[in-house]
């Protein structure tokens, strides 16, 4: 009978302090933590999975329900081993971490109606269905092998970032908790204190409401399906939702036991309206909020200030709100600095588009002064404004290049300009289509927002010591990113005998937007940080 149980048997990557890669069990993965950099997953998907995973458990084991319980696991810099093996080794738990029991395996169900099929559609990015391949060369027909580790991951983040379309059965599939937005967790020196970071408190309906029946992680369900629900009981719910019955089918081969075929139906259903406590959500007039995403030709360091604005009205990830209680409550050093680290996909339909992972900088000290976050926010703002007219006056040269005979009252009416820039895309003028393509083909706002990209942490680090000359130094960066990146566009058309009136005129509007946008303010003026903290009960 096969056996692999994650509770002792490696399965999880690891990065150990010496840069050594590892694999370790979940028990030792959690009381070694101190030990260990960082968890690498083969994908963000795989990493933000399993630290949702680790977190189930040292909330199912520590809470925290007061600051003093996360303060006394913050002061000892290590998840208390005897806590940690007394849980996971308890008779009604430790079966349940078996990838391959018998009757109720790890993180899966039966279902009658569903057939036998390969394991290549549980891996997201290996092609099947409708995934195009991004980084594997597998395809449904030839199938794949998984070792019971590999399954294990797969297992896990396909619950968690599942999307939803057909399934084979009478019943489609519907996306999981992670399969929309972007994963928030608070990134540390070591594992540990990645973990206890986003260990957010948990007690009084935080951060979830707990039903009446109270919260508990899917393993100690005795049937996770029922009641049939579309709201979980509490966090440990959520965090161990069963979006799709899934059914591991091993088989024993020279690497010992492996995963070839597997069976899987829709599960349970998420209400589209519960708040995910790891994500942003951003005020939208059609949909009144909406979770902050990834966008191909958008970093996500753009929105630094969203994410750290802390007012009443605001929704940001709960661990940043958390963070700034514990600043608060001077239980984190004001002068370090910590990640937020961010984590997931970005999808159409039901259909994977790319994966991604970023972290910013996360100095203490702005989770506690709101003029530190506004300073930040008028940056941003001033690259915004320059990057908007930058993109003006690149689709003004396209413009000008294809259409020579434009007017010269045209050619200098900026809110004409301004309005054929943004709507060019959506338009259903096949001239302004051509304009937009020849714009787009010089790359101009990649190349500047990648050049301003490298100098965000320096900004982000300057800003609490010096505001007034890191604005200074960002706005002249703002400037040389600005040129450099319209000089593309100017060399692509340089040669060309018809470019010369329209390289004039795009060239000196160019220039007399950035003198109006960076040289008529002496200092970036702080806008509104975030309002007033929000400080948890």
């Amino acid at each position: 009978m096969a056996s692999f149980n994650l509770i002792d048997r490696p399965w999880i990557p690891c990065i150990r302090l010496n840069g050594a890669r590892d694999e370790l069990s979940l028990r030792d993965v959690l009381v070694q933590a101190q030990e260990i950099r960082e968890i690498q997953g083969d994908s963000p998907l795989e990493t933000a999975a399993l630290l949702r995973l680790m977190l189930a458990v040292l909330h199912r084991v520590f809470g925290p329900r007061s600051w003093s319980d996360w303060k006394a696991i913050w002061i000892i810099r290590s998840f208390d081993n005897q806590k940690v093996g007394s849980y996971l080794e308890r008779m009604d738990i430790y079966p349940r971490f078996d990838l391959f029991h018998s009757e109720r395996p790890f993180y899966q169900a039966q279902d009658p109606k569903a057939n036998a099929k390969s394991v290549i559609s549980l891996v997201l990015d290996m092609a099947s269905g409708n995934n195009a391949t991004l980084f594997d060369h597998h395809t449904e027909l030839a199938g794949a092998t998984l070792t019971a580790p590999q399954a294990a991951r797969a297992l896990i983040v396909a619950q968690a970032f599942g999307i939803g379309g057909l399934s084979g059965t009478s019943e489609n599939f519907t996306d999981a908790p992670c399969a929309k937005g972007v994963i928030f967790f608070a990134a540390g020196a070591t594992l540990f204190e990645t973990l206890a970071l986003s260990l957010v408190r948990y007690a009084d309906d935080k951060p979830l409401s707990v039903a009446p029946e109270g919260d508990v992680p899917a393993w100690e369900m005795e049937n996770p399906f029922e009641p049939d629900r579309r709201k979980p009981r509490g966090y440990l719910d959520y965090l161990t939702w069963h979006n799709r019955r899934i059914w591991l089918i091993p088989e024993e081969s020279d690497q010992g036991t492996v995963v070839r075929q597997m069976r899987w139906a829709p599960g349970l259903i998420l209400d589209a309206s519960d708040v995910d406590p790891m994500k942003q959500y951003i005020p939208d007039l059609s949909e009144g909020w909406r979770v902050l995403g990834f966008l191909p030709e958008r970093a996500l360091w753009r929105d630094s200030a969203v994410l750290l604005k802390l007012g009443d009205k605001d929704r940001p990830p709960s661990v940043v709100r958390w963070m700034a209680d514990l600043a608060h409550m001077r239980l984190l050093d004001k002068h370090r600095q910590y990640c937020l680290m961010a984590l997931g996909m970005a999808k159409s339909r039901a259909s994977l588009d790319f994966l991604r992972a970023e972290t910013m900088p996360l100095p203490v000290s702005f989770l506690t002064d709101n003029d530190q976050v506004g300073h930040l926010a008028a940056a941003l703002e001033l690259a915004e404004r320059v990057g908007s007219r930058l993109s003006m006056s690149t689709f003004n040269l396209a413009r000008l290049l294809l259409n020579p005979r434009t007017s010269d009252q045209e050619t200098t009416d900026e809110k004409t300009i301004e309005k054929l820039s943004r709507a060019h895309d959506k338009s259903k003028d096949d001239e302004a289509k051509r304009v937009g393509k020849l714009a787009r083909s010089w790359g101009v706002e990649p190349d500047y927002w990648s050049r301003l990209g490298v100098h965000f942490h320096a900004l982000v680090n300057d800003l609490p010591h010096n505001p007034e000359g890191a604005g200074t130094i960002w706005r002249e960066q703002v400037r040389q990113a600005a040129r450099a990146a319209f000089q593309r566009a100017q060399d692509a058309v340089s040669d060309d005998p018809r470019a010369a009136r329209a390289l004039a005129i795009a060239t000196n509007q160019f220039e007399a937007a950035l003198y109006r946008l960076l040289d008529t303010s002496q200092s970036v003026q702080p806008t509104d940080g975030g309002n007033k903290h929000d400080r948890a009960e």
